[in-house]
């Protein structure tokens, strides 16, 4: 497992960077050539490979912030909220998110009780999750996002919940995407596993499983192709 992280973050790493350096050698070239004649299309152009250059560093910068809250290392300010408030907030950026080839229903209970978690977290948890279910459904679909009170008892610990015994919140969100395999689905925490074309980072729903343990709370999964 170790090796495999490694190896993602330095695979992933050495991809930045080689992007961040090509491009300075891009901007030291522009500005040299902005001394002679037609300064302005070189100065332009330049600017264009800064842009280039701050989009990589800033992506690195997201890596290593997945990576910190994955390992439990990244600073929390966690605070009691409703977690219904925390939705509505984030309601735009995932509609931005998702694209408009896709809906997004929202079903929040007004009688939530209380839960103590860094809000910004849980809106990377959504945020996260958005994304995944929108790369599942290219051809359009329907997110469906919604709250509600569970009490967790003897019983249902016995019937396999591993949520904390006494009151507890439930968030759902829910895709009308391709699904997966149960092989692929009991692997989707693991970090760097991704079953995206492009690659993907596989950190995404490791993000999501390390800050919800960390907030004394329980992820599962249910999917089928």
């Amino acid at each position: 497992s170790l090796g495999q992280l490694a190896g993602g973050v330095a695979h992933d790493f050495n991809n930045l960077l080689a992007v961040i350096l090509n491009y300075v050698s891009f901007v030291a070239e522009e500005v040299t050539a902005a001394a002679g004649p037609d300064p302005a299309r070189h100065l332009k152009a330049a600017g264009a490979d800064l842009a280039q250059i701050k989009k990589a560093a800033e992506r690195a910068a997201g890596l290593t912030h997945q990576l910190l809250v994955f390992a439990r290392r990244d600073v929390i300010r966690p605070q009691v909220l409703d977690l219904g408030n925390v939705i509505t907030a984030v309601e735009e950026i995932l509609r931005r998110t998702i694209g408009e080839h896709v809906e997004l229903v929202t079903s929040l209970a007004d009688d939530l009780w209380p839960v103590l978690a860094d809000p910004g977290q849980l809106e990377q948890v959504l945020v996260n999750l958005a994304v995944n279910a929108r790369d599942a459904m290219p051809g359009g679909g329907t997110l469906s996002i919604d709250t509600g009170n569970v009490t967790v008892d003897a019983d249902a610990i016995a019937g396999g919940s591993r949520a904390q015994k006494g009151r507890n919140v439930r968030l759902r969100v829910s895709d009308t995407g391709s699904g997966m395999t149960r092989d692929v689905a009991q692997r989707v925490f693991e970090p760097f596993f991704t079953t995206k074309p492009d690659g993907g980072t596989g950190l995404g729903l490791a993000t999501v499983y390390g800050i919800l343990t960390q907030a004394g709370g329980d992820i599962r999964i249910y999917s089928e192709p």
